[in-house]
C-alpha cells in the first residue's frame, strides 16, 4: 500500500506539467437534489513527457511502471488531514480518488469523485473543494511525508476553480466569473510563472460535462452544445482561456 501511494504523490507533483492535462469536470444532479461532482484528469500525454526525459530504470525506482489501479476512500484519510472542520468532514468523507496507470500505452487517469445528497450540500461541497484547499490537505493526508516544497507545485493552478462562484439551485446551475477572486489570483507570481510555463507548452483541455434531472429549457453561453434529449450540457475550453478570458466559460443552465 506504501508503494502505491508514493506512486500517487509522484504523480500528483507531477501535475505541474499542467499543459499536458485534459480535464474533464461532470456534475450529475438528479430529480431529489442529490448528484455526485466527478473530476477527470487524463495525463496521458504527461507519462509519455516523463518518459521522454528520465530513464525507464528512474521511472521504475519512483514506482512509475507496469499497470497499477488504486481507489482510496477519502474516509480512511481524513483522520490526518489538518485544519478542517466536522462539516467540511462530512461532506468529503464519501468522496473517492483512483487512479488508474499502464506504463506502455501512455494510460494514466486520475478519478475524483464527491457524492452530494442535497442541493444545499452540493453548494458547501463547492467551495470546499475550489476554494478551502481541504482536497490539497486531504492529499497531504493519502502522504503525510509529502515534501514541504511540494506545496504550491503546480504554480497556483490548484486554485483556479476559486475565480467562479457555483450556485446549484432546484432548476438551474449557475457558474459566475468572481472577479475580485479573478484579480487576486493573477496577482499571484507563481501564477505568473504558471501562465510563461504553459505559453511554451501545449494548451491543457477543460471541459464542463452537466447532466440534468430534466431537459434543458436555456443555456446562456453560446460555445455549448447539447445532446439530443437537452439533458446533457458540454462547455468545450481550455486552461488558457479559464486563465486570460474567463468570462468565456461562464454558464447559467435553466431547466
Amino acid at each position: 500500500m506504501m508503494k502505491k501511494i508514493k506512486v500517487l504523490l509522484v504523480i500528483v507533483l507531477a501535475m505541474s506539467f499542467t499543459a499536458c492535462l485534459e480535464i474533464t469536470e461532470e456534475v450529475q444532479l438528479n430529480n431529489d437534489g442529490s448528484g455526485q461532482m466527478n473530476i477527470t484528469t487524463d495525463m496521458g500525454k504527461m507519462l509519455e513527457l516523463l518518459k521522454g526525459f528520465a530513464t525507464e530504470e528512474d521511472l521504475k525506482k519512483e514506482g512509475i511502471k507496469g499497470s497499477m489501479d488504486t481507489l482510496i476512500m477519502l474516509k480512511d484519510v481524513m483522520d490526518t488531514v489538518e485544519n478542517i472542520s466536522a462539516e467540511e468532514r462530512r461532506l468529503l468523507q464519501r468522496g473517492s480518488l483512483r487512479m488508474q496507470m499502464n506504463f506502455d500505452s501512455n494510460m494514466l487517469k486520475m478519478y475524483i469523485k464527491n457524492p452530494f445528497s442535497n442541493l444545499a450540500d452540493a453548494n458547501k461541497l463547492n467551495t470546499v473543494i475550489n476554494q478551502n484547499g481541504v482536497m490539497e490537505r486531504a492529499m497531504k493526508g493519502v502522504n503525510p511525508n509529502a515534501d514541504a516544497q511540494s506545496s504550491g507545485s503546480n504554480g497556483g493552478l490548484d486554485k483556479i476553480g476559486s475565480i467562479y462562484d457555483i450556485l446549484y439551485s432546484k432548476n438551474s446551475y449557475k457558474r459566475t466569473l468572481n472577479k475580485a477572486k479573478y484579480d487576486t489570483l493573477m496577482a499571484d507570481p507563481k501564477m505568473t510563472e504558471a501562465k510563461s510555463m504553459m505559453a511554451m507548452m501545449e494548451d491543457a483541455k477543460y471541459t464542463l460535462v452537466l447532466k440534468l434531472p430534466r431537459a434543458a429549457k436555456k443555456v446562456s453561453n453560446p460555445k455549448a452544445t447539447l445532446s439530443a434529449d437537452k439533458r446533457q450540457v458540454t462547455l468545450a475550453g481550455t486552461m488558457t482561456e479559464m486563465i486570460d478570458k474567463p468570462e468565456t466559460l461562464e454558464i447559467n443552465v435553466e431547466y
